[in-house]
């Protein structure tokens, strides 16, 4: 890519700067689906001719945008037309080689979504691709996409039963902790309420027999 100047004057004018998009895993959405989900997402390369030492690559931001303005309006000029890619790209399925990647990329097909989307007027103008033919391409990303989701939602729901068997672990856990602090209370009540009885027992006069009585009147 040529350098496109800045509009800026001075040191930016010695950088060479280079916006671009590429697709990250998002490894949250991933985890839902059950099945690799990557978006792409705008990156800057910043540094100076000549020294491959210090070298910015890192996430495109609002600053970096107005900080080079021409940089961004040539990006966008080029890439007009390009939509973003959202989903499974079609590197990140097993069931083609890079080859057939590739191939399916020369007809716009990114991700596995788009290939299982596909309509017969567009599988017609794949024909082949390396034996296998465009409908049974999309049966199979079709497959693909249901069993990840029957995967996420087994695992989604795994993940709630282990959950709430944690949460009633913990709730028997308390319950028991409670149960044992009441009975060790009421223990030590009871041990109270008999010193207490033995206290006064031991302060009660003892009762006279009729002998001793006769014999203190006489």
């Amino acid at each position: 890519m040529a350098r496109i100047e800045s509009d800026q004057r001075g040191a930016d004018d010695n950088l060479y700067v280079e916006f671009y998009s590429k697709p990250v895993k998002q490894e949250f959405k991933s985890q839902e689906a059950g099945r690799p989900i990557f978006e792409d997402v705008m990156y800057v390369k910043i540094h100076t001719p000549s020294d491959q030492l210090t070298i910015i690559d890192t996430i495109a931001r609002d600053d970096h945008k107005a900080r080079f303005p021409r940089q961004w309006a040539h990006f966008q000029n080029t890439h007009a037309e390009k939509s973003p890619i959202i989903g499974t790209p079609l590197s990140e399925w097993p069931l083609l080689t890079a080859a057939q990647a590739e191939e399916l990329k020369a007809f716009k097909f990114y991700t596995v979504e788009l290939l299982a989307a596909a309509n017969d007027q567009q599988l017609q103008k794949i024909g082949m691709v390396a034996g296998i033919s465009g409908y049974s391409l999309r049966d199979k990303a079709k497959s693909f996409l249901n069993l990840a989701t029957q995967s996420a939602e087994e695992s989604k729901r795994d993940e709630e039963m282990k959950k709430l068997r944690e949460e009633n672990a913990t709730k028997d856990a308390e319950i028991a902790k409670i149960k044992a602090e009441t009975d060790a209370k009421l223990a030590q009540m009871q041990e109270q309420m008999a010193a207490i009885l033995a206290a006064v027992g031991e302060k009660k006069p003892k009762s006279r027999t009729k002998a001793e009585t006769e014999i203190e009147e006489s």
